[in-house]
């Protein structure tokens, strides 16, 4: 939706499929694609501002976990392991999602594009998620939605699970595991990646 606002407001196309193309990656990889004329990052990083203000705006009242997410995050935070969101979105983003569907006891770490030098598909910002947990990659698990976020994992050298979430796409295909749905997903199956 804020993706879809800010192109209405700068009179720019940007479509579902470019939505999908682009999922996962940060702001200022993806804005130059579609807002060519813009020059530097002083004028990249302001059109991300007002689109993270859309995106916090519509979060106000529209945030919701995705079916079994909270579930998951229980149970695995039950059996004593630990979680991280490593996130390509800026921290504010991040810091309201948290509060918002009350995630903060389940998690112990949050780490934003803003805290690593590369963005997704470039595995930073899992290594340091892992390094918050103390943890080596290879006994992390890292659940995405998005290709680049799989290709992140795999190239951190950690185990991974990619989310359908209703919308089927081959690129996911790469991921350790493939679920429709994070309420498909024990903590026996996570165990079992990292066996």
């Amino acid at each position: 939706q804020a993706w879809r606002q800010l192109a209405t407001e700068t009179g720019v196309n940007f479509t579902q499929a470019d939505f999908r193309q682009t999922f996962g990656l940060r702001n200022a990889d993806i804005i130059p694609r579609f807002w060519p004329q813009l020059h530097g990052a002083t004028e990249i990083a302001r059109l991300a501002d007002r689109k993270e203000t859309l995106y916090r705006e519509s979060l106000r009242t529209s945030a919701q976990a995705l079916p079994g997410a909270l579930e998951l995050m229980a149970a695995v935070h039950a059996l004593g392991w630990r979680q991280a969101l490593g996130s390509s979105a800026p921290m504010a983003n991040i810091q309201q999602i948290i509060q918002l569907l009350g995630l903060g006891e389940w998690l112990e770490a949050a780490i934003s594009g803003e805290d690593a030098p590369l963005g997704k598909p470039a595995p930073d910002i899992f290594l340091a998620a892992a390094r918050a947990l103390n943890l080596a990659p290879y006994n992390c698990v890292v659940i995405e939605d998005a290709v680049a976020g799989i290709q992140a994992a795999r190239a951190a050298g950690m185990h991974n699970v990619a989310v359908l979430n209703g919308h089927p796409n081959p690129g996911l295909a790469i991921a350790d595991r493939v679920v429709n749905a994070l309420s498909e997903l024990t903590t026996t199956d996570l165990a079992q990646l990292l066996a």
